[in-house]
């Protein structure tokens, strides 16, 4: 069988709270992966210095950790930009203050669609950027807990929090994007299983011994699967479907075993994952099934998207467990921010891909690579 080795990015890993033990990633495409992180390396050019590991943390947290984090100050009263913390529309040079994650707010801005807002972030009806709570668990019969008033699930039933999109990128990894009607598409989380029935797939398509899964019009509209080695989803009828939907690999010809969802315990034994990856996270005493991730779209509620070095070749971004830490609330782990990012510095960050940071902040590259994370 083949061995790769993930090292974290050092320079990336000094720079976030995220460092410990060894952790192993197993695939079902003849690789068994092992992510070793050092205790200690060594500080480097930058003046990174790594911190505490999230190595004994669950695989979701619950709510946030004890205490409350504090924020940033935030710039001077009338000038916030931004992602600038606040407390009131007086703070924001555009007058919006809008609700965060933990109880904290922020300077939003005037937006027309999604992409004028940050990755995590989406464009409310009133033409704001707001937090997107996809994932979120809601109650069909009242869509309005929702940030964008969108709940999918079965009529009357529990359902997730959604958002409206484009192709899977926009999505939260393991989701897809399905026509809920004629002009309208939505995210819908696949990866997860189900009986013949379906009633717990927010498409109400179920493929039993597989799991959900969802219209598709390309395989753009799919999960996607970056881990080298994983053979990617189709977009075709299948599994007695009579038109194309979201098709996973599976046995002999594919690596899928399972019907596993991210979070789920696996073993060596058998990785029945449905995303076909099954990490060692140390502590927690067992295995759990995990899933890649990219800037856009990044991870469900209750996940942040972190990236780490494939040994040999390229970087990969996975889903790891997140808290309600706000940009810019202190932090001792990463699995106290709602990013999954804690500076060694000893507050919540996040990716910035799109750019963004908020005033007095930067976009700082990851030697070698494009990512880039706010430092203050």
């Amino acid at each position: 069988m083949v061995r790769v080795l993930l090292w974290v990015v050092w320079a990336l890993c000094a720079a976030l709270v995220a460092c410990g033990p060894e952790r192993r990633i197993r695939t079902d495409a003849g690789l068994d992966a092992e992510v070793v992180d050092a205790m200690t390396p060594p500080e480097d050019a930058s003046g990174f210095d790594a911190g505490e590991t999230d190595a004994s943390e669950p695989p979701v947290d619950g709510g946030s950790d004890a205490g409350t984090p504090g924020l940033d100050a935030g710039p001077t009263p009338g000038t916030g930009q931004y992602l600038d913390r606040c407390t009131g529309d007086g703070d924001c040079a555009g007058g919006r203050c809008v609700d965060d994650v933990g109880g904290s707010r922020f300077c939003s801005r005037a937006c027309a669609a999604h992409t004028g807002c940050a990755h995590e972030h989406v464009c409310s009806d009133a033409g704001a950027c707001i937090p997107d709570d996809t994932g979120a668990v809601c109650a069909v019969s009242t869509p309005a807990t929702c940030r964008l008033g969108l709940c999918l699930g079965p009529a009357g039933g529990s359902g997730q929090c959604t958002r409206p999109c484009d192709t899977a990128t926009q999505c939260p990894a393991g989701w897809a994007c399905t026509d809920v009607g004629a002009a309208f598409r939505v995210c819908v989380d696949i990866e997860k299983p189900c009986t013949a029935a379906g009633s717990e797939c927010g498409s109400n398509l179920c493929i039993p011994g597989v799991g959900c899964t969802a219209t598709c019009r390309t395989a753009a509209d799919c999960p996607a699967r970056r881990f080298p080695g994983l053979p990617p989803y189709t977009c075709m009828a299948a599994f007695g479907s009579s038109v194309p939907i979201c098709a996973p690999p599976v046995a002999p010809e594919g690596d899928i075993f399972g019907d596993d969802a991210m979070g789920a315990a696996c073993n060596a034994a058998g990785n029945e994952c449905r995303s076909g990856l099954c990490a060692d996270l140390g502590a927690v005493g067992f295995d759990r099934c995990i899933q890649t991730c990219g800037p856009e779209g990044g991870c469900a509620v209750g996940w942040g998207c972190k990236p780490e070095e494939v040994t040999g070749g390229g970087i990969h971004t996975f889903c790891v467990p997140a808290g309600t830490g706000a940009l810019g609330a202190a932090c001792g782990r990463a699995s106290q921010c709602a990013s999954g990012l804690c500076d060694s510095a000893g507050y919540c960050t996040r990716l910035c891909a799109d750019g963004l940071c908020p005033t007095g902040w930067s976009c700082t590259p990851v030697p070698g690579t494009t990512i880039g994370v706010c430092r203050r």
